[in-house]
C-alpha cells in the first residue's frame, strides 16, 4: 500500500511539472512573437474613424519594416508601461540598450498606417510611451505644405486621400424639422450634434457629405476652415512667428538622416525637441547665438528619420500638426488588420462588430 500511494504521488508532481513545464513553453512563445512578430493594440478614441473605429482591436505587423529591438530590459511581459490594477510602472529604466532595428520587408509609405510610442511623452522610455495609430502622410525628406485643408507633398497636391477620412462640417436643416439618430445613422454621421436652432456641427467624410447635401431636409452643408494664423500658439511648433494651425501648416521639410539642417533662431523651434530630446544633444541659446554640446553653431546632422503623421478624424486630430514630427525609433509596425472590435455605447452580444472581423488595413 505505501508504495502504491508513493507511486501516485510521484505521478501527480510529475504531472504538475510537465503542465508547467508546457505552460512556461507557451509563455516563451507568446512572449518571442509579441517581441519579434506582431502585437495587439486597442483603440481608445475616435481620432482614425472612419478607418479605425473605437474598440477595434488592430494586429500590428512588426515585421513590415523591420522588427525594433527590445530597449528597456527590465519590465513585467505582457504589460505596457504600468502593472495591471495599480499605478505601479512596470519596468526599471537602469538598463536602456541602443535603438536598433532588424531589416524588414518594405520601408514605410505614405498613407501607411503606422503604430507607434507616443514622442511627445517625457521621462518614460521609448518603447514604453503610449501606442498610437495614424497614418503617414509624409516621408523623411519631404517638403510639406497644408494650404486651405489641402496636402501638397513636394509642391505636388496629394491626390490620394482615404476615403475615410473626415472633415468637420456645418450642415443646415430645413426651419421646423428635427432629425434624429437615424436620420444621422443613414449617412453613417454620430460625431459631434446640435450647434444653435437649426444648425449642427459633424464630423463627415467627402461622399456622405455629398449626400446629405442631396437630402430635402438640407438647406446647407459647409466645410468648417480655419483661418491663417488662427490659434497658432497651440499647434506646432508653438511659436506665433509661424502662425501654422491645422488647415494652414508649413512649408516644412522632412528631417532625413544624414541631412544638414540650416539652423536660425528663428527656425529654432521647429528642430529644437529633434536635437535635444530625440536625439540628446545639449542645447543651448545665448545672446542669439546656438550652442550645441556647448560649441557654437548655425547647422546640425540629422542622426535618423523622420515622419508626418495625419489622423484620418482631420478635425478632431492630435498628430503631427500638434506636436511634430514622428522619430524612427518610436515605430512599432503597421496596422494590418483588425482582428475583433467592439462598441462601447451598446450592450451584450449587439456590441460585438462582426462585419470588421479580419478587416484589412
Amino acid at each position: 500500500m505505501f508504495f502504491k500511494n508513493a507511486g501516485k504521488k510521484s505521478d501527480r508532481k510529475k504531472s504538475l511539472k510537465d503542465w508547467l513545464n508546457a505552460v512556461l513553453i507557451a509563455l516563451l512563445i507568446l512572449l518571442f512573437f509579441r517581441i519579434f512578430i506582431g502585437q495587439s493594440v486597442t483603440i481608445p478614441s475616435s481620432r482614425m474613424e472612419k478607418s479605425v473605429m473605437t474598440g477595434d482591436h488592430l494586429f500590428i505587423n512588426k515585421l513590415k519594416y523591420g522588427t525594433r529591438l527590445p530597449i528597456t530590459l527590465l519590465t513585467i511581459p505582457f504589460t505596457d508601461n504600468t502593472i495591471p490594477f495599480t499605478e505601479a510602472p512596470s519596468y526599471l529604466g537602469w538598463i536602456q540598450l541602443p535603438y536598433f532595428r532588424l531589416p524588414g520587408f518594405s520601408k514605410i509609405k505614405r498613407n501607411d498606417l503606422v503604430a507607434f510610442n507616443y514622442p511627445y511623452e517625457n521621462d518614460v522610455p521609448v518603447d514604453f510611451k503610449t501606442v498610437y495609430v495614424k497614418r503617414c502622410i509624409a516621408l523623411p525628406g519631404d517638403s510639406l505644405i497644408i494650404y486651405n485643408k489641402n496636402i501638397f507633398i513636394n509642391q505636388i497636391q496629394l491626390q490620394t486621400d482615404s476615403e475615410n477620412v473626415q472633415y468637420r462640417y456645418r450642415v443646415v436643416v430645413k426651419k421646423g424639422k428635427s432629425p434624429g439618430k437615424d436620420f444621422w445613422g443613414k449617412y453613417e454621421i454620430s460625431e459631434g450634434g446640435f450647434i444653435t436652432d437649426y444648425v449642427y456641427d459633424y464630423n463627415i467624410t467627402l461622399k456622405n457629405a455629398a449626400r446629405i447635401e442631396k437630402d430635402s431636409m438640407i438647406t446647407d452643408v459647409r466645410l468648417l476652415r480655419q483661418n491663417p494664423g488662427q490659434s497658432s500658439k497651440i499647434y506646432f511648433p508653438n511659436d506665433a512667428f509661424f502662425n501654422w494651425n491645422p488647415d494652414y501648416f508649413g512649408p516644412v521639410k522632412i528631417p532625413r538622416a544624414k541631412d544638414t539642417l540650416s539652423l536660425s533662431i528663428k527656425n529654432l523651434p521647429v528642430y529644437r525637441r529633434i536635437i535635444e530630446v530625440y536625439e540628446k544633444n545639449k542645447m543651448e541659446v545665448s545672446d542669439e547665438k546656438i550652442l550645441i554640446n556647448d560649441a557654437e553653431t548655425y547647422s546640425y546632422v540629422v542622426k535618423q528619420n523622420y515622419y508626418f503623421v495625419l489622423d484620418d478624424n482631420r478635425d478632431d486630430a492630435k498628430d503631427s500638426r500638434y506636436w511634430g514630427f514622428l522619430p524612427e525609433d518610436h515605430i512599432i509596425g503597421k496596422a494590418s488588420f483588425v482582428w475583433f472590435s467592439f462598441d462601447k455605447n451598446k450592450s451584450g452580444f449587439g456590441n460585438i462588430r462582426w462585419s470588421r472581423f479580419f478587416k484589412s488595413l
